[in-house]
C-alpha cells in the first residue's frame, strides 16, 4: 500500500482532474454558502444533500472518494453500500454540519466541493480512516488532502475497511482466498475422491483466470485498486500466476489419478469377470462330473439289482429243478423197490407134468416203484414210451421234457 504522500492522483490542466475512480470534474465559479447546513440526506459514500439559504445544495466530500453504488456505467463496487451505510449512520436527516470550501467551488455537475465537520469530527477524514475510501485531488483543491492521507495511512495501519483480511472483494482479500483455495485443492490431492479434486481444481483454474484479467485492467492507486500500486499489483499479479499453475497442475494429478483409478477398477473388473467366468465352468464341470458319477452309480445300481434278481431267478429254477429231480429219483427209487419186492428169488422146483400150454397172457405191467437206467432198459421192460406219472418215469428219460419218455 502507498504510504503518506504517495497517492497517486493524476492532474489534468487548469479546471480539471481525474479523481480515484477515473470521473472527470470541472471546476465552476460560484459563491459560497454558508458555514452551517442541515442534512437532508445521504446520496453516496461521498455524496450528501444538505439545506441552506431555504435551499437545497448537493455536497461532494473533497479529497476523498469512495466505491460507486449508483453510477449509471457501473456495477455496484467493493465496499460502496458499507461507505454509504457508514455516511448514513454518521449524518442522519436533520443533523447539523459545518462546510469549509476550497478555491473551486463547484464541479461540473454543479455539485459543491467541500469539507464536512459535523461538531469537531471531520467526516471526509474519517472516511479514509475507516477504510471506506481512498485520498484524491481535485485540482486546485488541496485543502484537505494531508489530512485526508494522514486518516487514510492510520486506516491501513489497523486494518480497517479495504485493509482487513476479513473483506473479501478486495484484491488483496481475494488473491488470499484464491491462494487458499489452491493449497486447499493440493491438500486434498491423493484422497479418494480425486473427480471432486479435480473438480475444484478446474474451477481454481478459472477463477485464476479472472483474476488475472481483473489485476491487469485495474489502475494501479486508483479506488479500484483500494490504493496499491503498481509494483504492489505486480507482486499480486505474480503470486496469482503462480497459485494459477499450481491450480493447473492439480487439475492434471488429479486427473491422472482418476486414470489410473479408473484403470485399477477396468482390470479389477475384467479379472472379477474371468475369475466368475472359471468359477462357473468349474462349477458346471462338478455338475457334470456329479451328474456322470450319479449316472454311473444308477447303472451301477440297476446292473447289480438285474444281477441279483437273475441270480435269485435261476437259484429259483436251479431249486426247482433240483427239486423235481429229487423227486423223479425218490419216485423211481420207490418203484425200483416195489419191483424187487415183487421178484422171487429163483427155487428149483420138480418139473410139472406136461399140461396143456395156455393161452399167452399180456405183459405185466411195470412195478410203481420200477427204475430204468435209461431208455435201453425201458425198452427192453417193454415200458418205452413212458408218461410222466407212470412207473419208471423220470426226467433223464424225457430229454426235451414235453412228459412222455423215450419216445
Amino acid at each position: 500500500m502507498p504510504s503518506v504522500g504517495t497517492v497517486v492522483v493524476s492532474v489534468l490542466t487548469a479546471g480539471a482532474v481525474v479523481v480515484g475512480g477515473g470521473a472527470v470534474v470541472a471546476a465552476v465559479a460560484g459563491s459560497p454558502g454558508p458555514d452551517r447546513a442541515r442534512v437532508v440526506k445521504v446520496v453516496d459514500g461521498d455524496t450528501i444533500d444538505v439545506s441552506y439559504d431555504g435551499t437545497e445544495h448537493r455536497v461532494r466530500l473533497l479529497n476523498i472518494d469512495t466505491p460507486e453504488t449508483k453510477h449509471p456505467g457501473k456495477a455496484v463496487e467493493c465496499l460502496g453500500p458499507e461507505a454509504t451505510a457508514y455516511l448514513e449512520q454518521q449524518l442522519e436527516p436533520g443533523d447539523v454540519v459545518r462546510l469549509e470550501f476550497d478555491q473551486e467551488l463547484h464541479d461540473r455537475f454543479g455539485r459543491e466541493l467541500a469539507g464536512v465537520f459535523e461538531d469537531d469530527l471531520f467526516i471526509n477524514a474519517e472516511i479514509a480512516r475507516r477504510g471506506l475510501g481512498i485520498p484524491v485531488y481535485f485540482e486546485p483543491n488541496k485543502r484537505f488532502l494531508a489530512e485526508v492521507q494522514a486518516a487514510y495511512e492510520e486506516g491501513k495501519g489497523a486494518q480497517a475497511g479495504m485493509f482487513s483480511p476479513d473483506v473479501t472483494c478486495t484484491f488483496a482479500s481475494r488473491v488470499q482466498e484464491y491462494e487458499d483455495s489452491v493449497i486447499s485443492v493440493e491438500a486434498a490431492l491423493g484422497s479418494d475422491v480425486p473427480e471432486e479434486v479435480r473438480s475444484a481444481a478446474d474451477d481454481a483454474v478459472a477463477a485464476g483466470v479472472v483474476l488475472l484479467a481483473l489485476l491487469d485492467g485495474v489502475r494501479p492507486d486508483s479506488l479500484d485498486a483500494a490504493g496499491l500500486t503498481a509494483a504492489e499489483l505486480a507482486t499480486l499479479r505474480a503470486r496469482v500466476a503462480d497459485l494459477h499453475e499450481r491450480a493447473g497442475a492439480a487439475s492434471k494429478n488429479a486427473g491422472a489419478e482418476i486414470e489410473r483409478l479408473e484403470a485399477e477398477a477396468q482390470a479389477k473388473k475384467k479379472a472379477e469377470a474371468e475369475a466368475k467366468k472359471k468359477a462357473e465352468e468349474e462349477a458346471k464341470r462338478k455338475a457334470e462330473e456329479e451328474a456322470r458319477q450319479k449316472a454311473e452309480e444308477e447303472a451301477a445300481r440297476k446292473a447289480a439289482e438285474e444281477a441279483q434278481r437273475q441270480a435269485e431267478e435261476a437259484a429259483r429254477l436251479q431249486a426247482e429243478e433240483a427239486a423235481r429231480q429229487a423227486e423223479a429219483e425218490r419216485v423211481a427209487a420207490e418203484e425200483q423197490a416195489r419191483r424187487q419186492s415183487q421178484i422171487q428169488p429163483l427155487v428149483p422146483q420138480p418139473a410139472p407134468a406136461p399140461a396143456p400150454a395156455p393161452a399167452p397172457a399180456p405183459a405185466p405191467a411195470p412195478p410203481a416203484n420200477v427204475w430204468f437206467q435209461n431208455c435201453t432198459a425201458a425198452r427192453a421192460a417193454g415200458a418205452a414210451p413212458v408218461y410222466v406219472g407212470q412207473p419208471g418215469y423220470g426226467r433223464h428219460l424225457d430229454r426235451d421234457g414235453d412228459g412222455v419218455g423215450c419216445e
